[in-house]
C-alpha cells in the first residue's frame, strides 16, 4: 500500500492511496467466497458450488463491487493509519474506476483532521503539586486496621451493640408452616452488618444472653421461592451468646505478632515509609494532569464536535463493558437509574471537551518543541514492552513492519515524551496562586445591574477613579 498526503483548506487533507495487486486479488478472493454462499445453483448443494461457476453466474461487475465494498474500508483505515491521519469525521472517497483482479487499484480519500491549537510562545507552565505527607493521622489509621484485623471475640453479659458477634437460634414462619430456608441453629452473626435482613438486624440490638424476640415483617419481592415474596412472616430469635471484639494491645508485641516488626516504633515508620512513597507517586501522577491541564487552558482552538462525540462514545463503551461484566445491560441501567442516554451524554460533554482540547494542546506542544520519535527510538521501546511482556522479537518485528501498528505506537510515545517535557519544564505553584491564574482566564463580564441601570456621567468617572 502506498499513499500520499495533500492539505487541504478548513482543516481537511486529501490522502490519495494505492492498493497493490496481491491486495486487490485477495479482496476478489474474499468476495467471491462470500457471495458463493448465496447463490444457488441446480446442482449443487448450498455453499458447494464451484468458484468459476459463482463467478460466471454473478458476473464480474458484482464481484468488483462487493470486493470494493468489502473492503474499501479497510484499506481507508489501514492507509489513514500507515500516513499518521485521524479522520474525525466520515471521508468522501472516490476511485476512477473500479478494481480489476492482478492490477493496483487507486482511490482518494478527503477527511476533516483535529485542527492545529495555538500556544503562547513564551509558554509558561505552572501547576500545583499535592503535599506528601504521611500524617500520625493516617499512620494511626493503618495501625486501628491492623489491630481490627488481629481481634479476638470474647463472650461478654451486656446487651448487644452494633459489632458485637452475637451466637444466634432463628426460625421463620407463614402462615405457621416453617420457612425451609430460614431455620438456622447456632448461627453466628455482626449485630449492624447488615447480613440479615433490615427488621432481623434492628432486633438482635439490645438483645442479651438467653433471651428470644418475635419479629412479624413482611418478605421482600425478591424472596424465593416466589410464592412467598410479598408475604406476612413471624421470625423467632433467641440470643445464645453475646461476644465483643477485643483488640490486642498496642505495644512491640502486638508489632511482633502481627506484622514482624521488633518494636511498635519501627511498624510505625514502616507504614510512614509506605505511606509517604504512595503519596508521592500520587502526587507525581496528580501534578501530570495538572501540568496537562493547564496546558489545555493555555490552547487557543475551536474544539470539532465529532472529537468530543467520539470521546463520549468511548466512554459509554466503556461503561457498557464494565455493566456487562456484572450481567447488567447499560440501557436497563440508565432505566434504574431514571436516566437516558442523551442527559448521560451531556453530563460527559464538559470533560471530554476539555480531554479533547488537551491532547491537542499536547500535539502543539509536541511540534513546538520538536519531540519527533525516530525509528531507532521507537524500536528500542517497543522492544522494551516486548520483553516486559515476555513477548518473542518477532511482536517487534511484526509491529515495525505494520505502518498502521507502527504510527499508533510512534505518536502514542511522541504524546508521552511530550507531557514528560512538560512537565519537565513546569513550575510548582501554591493552590492560591492556581486559583489566581484561572480568574485572571476567565472572560470578565459585565455586572448584570449596572448594565440595565446603565450609568450617569458622574458614576463613570467615579467608577474611572476607582479603577
Amino acid at each position: 500500500m502506498e499513499t500520499a498526503v495533500e492539505n487541504l483548506e478548513d482543516n481537511k487533507v486529501k490522502v490519495s492511496v494505492e492498493i497493490d495487486a496481491h491486495d486487490v486479488d485477495h479482496a476478489f478472493e474474499h468476495a467471491l467466497a462470500d457471495m458463493a454462499k448465496d447463490v444457488r445453483v441446480p446442482g449443487f448443494r448450498p455453499g458447494k458450488t464451484p468458484v468459476a461457476v459463482v463467478r460466471q453466474r454473478v458476473g464480474e461487475e458484482a464481484l468488483a463491487e462487493e470486493a470494493l465494498r468489502s473492503h474499501i474500508n479497510g484499506w481507508w483505515t489501514r492507509a489513514c493509519s500507515a500516513a499518521a491521519i485521524d479522520g474525525i469525521d466520515q471521508p468522501e472517497i472516490n476511485w476512477p474506476k473500479m478494481p480489476v483482479p492482478g492490477e493496483t487499484f487507486s482511490f482518494t480519500g478527503i477527511v476533516s483532521v483535529p485542527p492545529k491549537a495555538e500556544l503562547p510562545a513564551k509558554l509558561k507552565l505552572q501547576a500545583v503539586r499535592p503535599t506528601v505527607e504521611a500524617t500520625d493521622e493516617v499512620i494511626d489509621g493503618e495501625i486501628d486496621r491492623i489491630r481490627t484485623a488481629g481481634a479476638t471475640f470474647q463472650p461478654i453479659d451486656a446487651a448487644v451493640e452494633a459489632g458485637h458477634q452475637v451466637l444466634v437460634d432463628m426460625s421463620g414462619a407463614v402462615d405457621g408452616n416453617l420457612i425451609k430456608d430460614a431455620q438456622a441453629t447456632d448461627l453466628l452473626v455482626e449485630a449492624g452488618a447488615g447480613r440479615l435482613l433490615d427488621q432481623l438486624d434492628d432486633a438482635i440490638i439490645g438483645m442479651r444472653t438467653g433471651e428470644s424476640r418475635e419479629v412479624t415483617m413482611t418478605l421482600p419481592a425478591e424472596q424465593k421461592p416466589k410464592k412467598l415474596a410479598g408475604r406476612e412472616a413471624v421470625f423467632t430469635i433467641t440470643a445464645k451468646e453475646v461476644r465483643a471484639r477485643v483488640l490486642p494491645d498496642l505495644d512491640d508485641t502486638f508489632a511482633k505478632e502481627m506484622a514482624g516488626f521488633d518494636t511498635l516504633a519501627e511498624l510505625r515508620d514502616d507504614i510512614k515509609t509506605a505511606r509517604e512513597e504512595t503519596a508521592l507517586r500520587e502526587a507525581d501522577g496528580q501534578f501530570r494532569r495538572n501540568v496537562l491541564q493547564d496546558l489545555g487552558a493555555q490552547a487557543i482552538v475551536e474544539i470539532p464536535p465529532p472529537m468530543v462525540g467520539r470521546r463520549i462514545d468511548d466512554r459509554l463503551q466503556t461503561m457498557a463493558r464494565s455493566l456487562g461484566q456484572q450481567g447488567i445491560q447499560l440501557e436497563q441501567y440508565m432505566q434504574m437509574m431514571g436516566r437516558d442516554l442523551n442527559s448521560l451524554a451531556m453530563e460527559l460533554m464538559p470533560e471530554a471537551e476539555r480531554e479533547v482540547r488537551e491532547e491537542l494542546a499536547l500535539d502543539a506542544y509536541a511540534d513546538q518543541q520538536k519531540i519527533v520519535i525516530d525509528d531507532d527510538k521507537l524500536r528500542a521501546f517497543i522492544t522494551e514492552q516486548a520483553n516486559e511482556e515476555n513477548e518473542a522479537e518477532e511482536v517487534v518485528d511484526r509491529i515495525m513492519n505494520d505502518a498502521a501498528m507502527r504510527e499508533d505506537v510512534r505518536r502514542d510515545l511522541q504524546l508521552r515524551d511530550a507531557l514528560d517535557h512538560a512537565v519537565a519544564a513546569a513550575k510548582e505553584i501554591t493552590p492560591e496562586q492556581a486559583e489566581a491564574r484561572a480568574n485572571a482566564r476567565e472572560p470578565q463580564v459585565e455586572e448584570p445591574a449596572k448594565a440595565e441601570k446603565g450609568m450617569s456621567g458622574d458614576e463613570s468617572t467615579s467608577s474611572e477613579q476607582e479603577n
